[in-house]
């Protein structure tokens, strides 16, 4: 374990009592300066850690920056693997997907150096962001599973609502809008039972651009993406990245648990920034079409009528919108 989740999970322990920098530094056997730049480094990855003058340190907000320990606490039936860096967060949880389970699998990590979208994109996901993945076992019936997308963008627009307030949009089929920029992706993946030849769990993952300054987003895509807060500064004092993360998987399991109901596709149609809305369709075979989003269905399939008013049911697919004048 790092320095500063040491200095951190030591902070957590001792709750609103000041530690000096000396004790911290006399516990750790390190420098002074050692134990001030772990602070500094836990305020810039979102912990919020007063400091006062011949009294030392103390954690405002126990569960604002990410950690193993707060993870646990809210979400104790669950075995959870914390990184503060990891190329993908996806890519680990197949890895450990052959392993037997007697708790839900959870994998979060602060930053990925390595993160994927859709169609092998790279998910840009610097510092601010949350980055997590879940491990669900799939249900018999593969149209159920196939809809594991469009339940954790329900999930996530319910849980930002809870904990932060703020309204969000689902463009089909995995990105979640503030406005008319992007804050969230989800990619999702099958794992797949060679000895039967069926997905036997689905692997979820979920991005969300919770802090992170614009200027620290690559340059092309400043103009199409944002976060729930512009910096660690404006995030309010109830707001917790820990609770957010529990809110999100807490829905997610609510709604796959009670499938075959599909009652939560009525929201992700509300929510939906497409429907009636001019699409382009960009297909695997680099052919393109142009129509009106009219209708999502209970597979989650987009519905769309073409220029020659034939209609159209999207399962898969790249969708870019146009904003009717």
């Amino acid at each position: 374990m790092s320095l500063k989740n040491k200095v951190l999970n030591y902070l957590e322990t001792r709750g609103d009592e000041f530690v000096s920098g000396q004790q911290l530094a006399d516990y750790f056997r390190v420098s002074r300066t050692a134990i001030w730049k772990a602070i500094s480094e836990l305020r810039k990855e979102g912990a919020l850690i007063n400091a006062v003058t011949n009294k030392g340190y103390y954690l405002v907000r126990e569960s604002q920056k990410l950690s193993l320990d707060g993870l646990k606490k809210e979400l104790p039936d669950f075995d959870i693997h914390y990184f503060d860096e990891i190329d993908s967060t996806n890519s680990y949880c197949k890895q450990i997907s052959h392993e037997d389970r007697t708790k839900k699998t959870l994998v979060v990590s602060s930053k990925q150096t390595s993160g994927r979208g859709r169609r092998g994109r790279t998910f840009v996901s610097p510092n601010g962001g949350i980055y997590f993945s879940l491990l669900i076992d799939s249900h018999n019936n593969n149209d159920d599973n196939l809809l594991i997308t469009s339940i954790a963008a329900v999930a996530i627009t319910r849980a930002i609502k809870r904990i932060c307030d703020i309204d969000c949009k689902i463009k089909w089929v995995n990105d979640i809008f503030i406005g008319n920029r992007k804050v969230c992706g989800i990619l999702s993946e099958g794992v797949i039972d060679m000895e039967v030849g069926k997905i036997r769990s689905m692997v979820v993952g979920i991005g969300i651009n919770f802090s992170t300054p614009i200027e620290d987003f690559p340059e092309e895509v400043r103009d199409i993406v944002t976060s729930i807060y512009k910096n660690e500064n404006s995030i309010p004092n109830n707001v917790s990245r820990i609770l957010l993360v529990k809110e999100i998987v807490t829905e997610i399991y609510n709604i796959w648990d009670q499938l075959p109901s599909k009652d939560f596709l009525d929201e992700y149609r509300e929510r939906s920034n497409v429907i009636g809305e001019k699409v382009t369709i960009y297909n695997k075979d680099n052919s393109v079409e142009s129509g009106l989003a009219i209708d999502i269905n209970d597979k989650a399939h987009l519905i769309v009528r073409l220029e020659d008013n034939s209609e159209i049911e999207l399962g898969t697919g790249e969708v870019t919108l146009r904003v009717t004048k």
